[in-house]
C-alpha cells in the first residue's frame, strides 16, 4: 500500500475533508491545505579500491534482508547529499570517503511498515587505496568484497541499485 491512503486527515486542522486530487496531492476541503507527496532522498555509493574490487553490504534488516547493495541510506534533514552518505559509510563500514563523485540518479519505493514510501535514490562513486579496517557496522551482517567484474546486478537488493550498476558498467566500458 502506498502511503497515500494513510493519509485521511488534514495535518493543519484536522479535518477528515483531505482527499486525494491525484496519488501525490491532498487539498483539505475545510482549510484549503495542501499537500504534495515527495520522493524521501537516499544515496549510496559504490567503493573501489585500487585493484578494481567493490565493496558492498550484506543487508540485515528487510526490505532486501540478506541482499547486497552498496553502502548508503537515508539522508537526514539538514544534510547534503554528500554529507548524508559519507554519514552512511561510517555508521555501515567504517570507512571516511572524501572524493566521492555522482553517478545517477534512480526512482525507487521503499516498503516499511505495511507502506510504500517513495524515494529518489542518489547513486555516486569513491575510490579508496584498500579496504583495510572496514568493518560490517550495525544494520549490515557483512561487508563483500568483489571484482567489479564478477558483481551481478540481481545479487543487488532493488531495482534502483541494479539500474545504476548497469549504469556504472555502460558507462565504465566508454571510459
Amino acid at each position: 500500500m502506498s502511503v497515500t491512503p494513510v493519509l485521511k486527515f488534514c495535518p493543519r486542522c484536522g479535518s477528515p475533508n483531505f482527499p486525494a486530487r491525484s496519488p501525490k496531492h491532498h487539498v483539505c476541503k475545510d482549510c484549503a491545505f495542501e499537500w504534495f507527496i515527495n520522493p524521501a532522498a537516499a544515496a549510496a555509493c559504490f567503493v573501489f579500491d585500487d585493484a578494481n574490487q567493490v565493496l558492498l553490504i550484506r543487508r540485515q534488516n528487510d526490505p532486501g534482508k540478506g541482499m547486497l547493495a552498496p553502502p548508503g541510506g537515508f539522508i537526514d534533514v539538514g544534510e547534503t547529499a554528500e554529507d548524508g552518505l559519507r554519514r552512511e559509510l561510517r555508521e555501515e563500514t567504517g570507512l571516511e570517503i572524501r572524493d566521492i563523485s555522482f553517478l545517477c540518479s534512480q526512482p525507487n519505493t521503499y516498503a516499511y511498515g505495511g507502506y510504500r514510501y517513495p524515494v529518489l535514490d542518489l547513486f555516486f562513486r569513491a575510490r579508496v587505496p584498500s579496504f583495510s579496517g572496514a568493518f560490517a557496522g550495525e544494520e549490515t551482517t557483512a561487508l563483500v568484497i568483489k571484482p567489479a567484474t564478477q558483481i551481478d546486478p540481481a545479487e543487488l537488493a532493488f531495482p534502483s541499485m541494479q539500474s545504476a550498476w548497469r549504469h556504472y558498467r555502460s558507462n565504465a566500458a566508454r571510459e
